[in-house]
């Protein structure tokens, strides 16, 4: 199991690298450890408002300039979960107080921080 700890430099790294995103996979293939122990470290990370995770398996970096919003802006996160559901893009608008994405497969709606993210499907 790696140390205590490894999840947090694990995502220092890649913040100072310029992503604010990562999937569970990716998290787990290089700290070697098990979905469980990455499980219980994403969520020590989650409480400390480090950490948030729009859908199980992704994770969302919130940088210490974002973290009374509780999520970094929608724009540098948005296009690596719809890559992660291997959903296009294909319109975009803000309605009512919500962000409203009209994409090429379903998803459901989801609500991370003050952002409520709501998807239309339209198979192209």
């Amino acid at each position: 199991m790696a140390a205590r700890g490894a999840l947090a430099e694990y995502v220092d790294d890649l913040q100072a690298g310029g992503r604010l995103t990562f999937t569970r996979d990716e998290a787990m293939d290089a700290l070697g450890v098990s979905m469980d122990a990455l499980k219980q470290a994403a969520l020590r990370l989650a409480k400390r408002g480090r950490l948030v995770s729009p859908r199980r398996g992704f994770y969302v970096i919130v940088p210490l300039e974002y973290r009374a919003e509780g999520v970094p802006p929608l724009d540098r996160w948005l296009p690596e979960l719809l890559r992660f559901h291997g959903a296009q893009l294909l319109a975009r608008e803000e309605l009512d107080g919500e962000v409203v994405l009209t994409v090429d497969r379903r998803l459901r709606p989801m609500q991370l921080g003050a952002t409520r993210l709501r998807f239309v499907s339209r198979a192209g």
